[in-house]
């Protein structure tokens, strides 16, 4: 696999992050930046590089660098950015660590901090692999050039890449901590007339087309950059950095139902049809049952809209359509209609919006 002579305890990292179906030669690459990488590019490195390194693309790179991470291959840590003077300072290897207050260590500004904007993420490579010089750990002027040039990776970013979820399992807040975030946008769906379904087709046959609906759900929602929190019942909560990107992930989501429907041979009064609720604005990350949840008054508002949805529809807020590329991706999805509502436990009345996919 490698040209140079990894040690076992290497080799046998790399053959399970292959055993996760990412490609050999990818994977071979890792290896090789881990061997004979130059020291400076391996410490406190912004992630994006590695997978510019890596010649993957971002979003795979990104993922077999976190999977990376589970593998001890490389060391996660955390960065907070001054929006005074542009300063950074390390807030140490865990995401509980990070305070959502701070003060600037060169201006002596204090601020609120928020994962999807003072926020970052760097990597180093695991001592037991390789020891870096003093020399490549004082290379700020490298890494600050990395970071103008390709941007930071806000902590949000990686935070949402469905691997994370998935194979980062000892970077939590502790109880009664929360980080904020500036923009999140969050969906909920549920079926419709799940109840009915369950009833006519029996527990057993309902939960096999049920839990197919699920595994659609998260390939969608993570081929197009989201993560699937969680499911409640027969619906799942996700959420994304980006609208956009929501309702296509959302819109392909359905497509790939209307293709469960047709496998199942369910008539047009069994076929099951998302009900879908998006609103996008802040919100709080909290650890919940082990994980980590959102919190706040958009989920709970993006929670109500769901419940408004008919099935094969969407409700967008009017946060979600004031967003500069939803109105043009909306013209390409389907009918679009104006609605006016009031939101259960919520005061006033909301402008909203109807996508009927089509």
């Amino acid at each position: 696999m490698l040209t140079g002579t990894p040690n076992g305890r290497l080799q046998a990292a790399l053959h399970r992050l292959e055993e996760l179906e990412y490609e050999d030669a990818l994977v071979s690459r890792l290896g090789q930046l881990v061997l004979a990488g130059e020291d400076r590019e391996l410490y406190q490195v912004n992630p994006r590089y590695l997978a510019e390194r890596l010649d993957s693309g971002e979003q795979t790179g990104l993922g077999l660098l976190i999977a990376a991470v589970s593998e001890r291959l490389f060391k996660l840590g955390w960065r907070i950015h001054c929006p005074e003077c542009g300063g950074y300072g390390d807030a140490g290897d865990a995401l509980a660590e990070v305070d959502s207050d701070a003060q600037c260590g060169h201006c002596s500004h204090r601020f609120q901090t928020h994962l999807d904007d003072e926020i970052s993420v760097h990597l180093t490579v695991s001592q037991r692999y390789r020891s870096l010089s003093d020399e490549a750990k004082a290379d700020f002027a490298f890494r600050d050039e990395i970071d103008r040039r390709m941007g930071p990776l806000l902590a949000l970013s990686l935070m949402n890449a469905p691997n994370f979820r998935k194979l980062i399992d000892d970077q939590i807040l502790p109880e009664g901590q929360s980080l904020g975030i500036k923009r999140l946008a969050v969906f909920f769906s549920d079926l419709r007339q799940s109840t009915a379904f369950y009833h006519k087709l029996g527990d057993a046959e309902a939960y096999h087309w049920v839990n197919e609906h699920f595994k659609v759900m998260f390939a969608a929602v993570e081929k197009h950059g989201g993560s699937a929190v969680k499911t409640i019942g027969d619906g799942v909560m996700g959420v994304f950095t980006s609208p956009s990107a929501a309702l296509l992930g959302i819109a392909e989501a359905m497509q790939k139902i209307n293709q469960l429907n047709q496998q199942a041979g369910l008539t047009s009064s069994d076929q099951l049809a998302l009900k879908v609720g998006l609103h996008c604005g802040p919100c709080i990350v909290v650890t919940l049952n082990g994980r980590l949840d959102y919190f706040g008054e958009t989920v709970n508002i993006a929670a109500r809209l769901g419940g408004l949805s008919s099935g094969g529809d969407v409700i967008i807020s009017q946060e979600v359509l004031d967003e500069e590329d939803v109105t043009t991706l909306m013209q390409t999805m389907g009918e679009v209609r104006p609605i006016a509502a009031r939101l259960r436990g919520l005061p006033g009345h909301y402008d909203l919006h109807r996508i009927v996919i089509d």
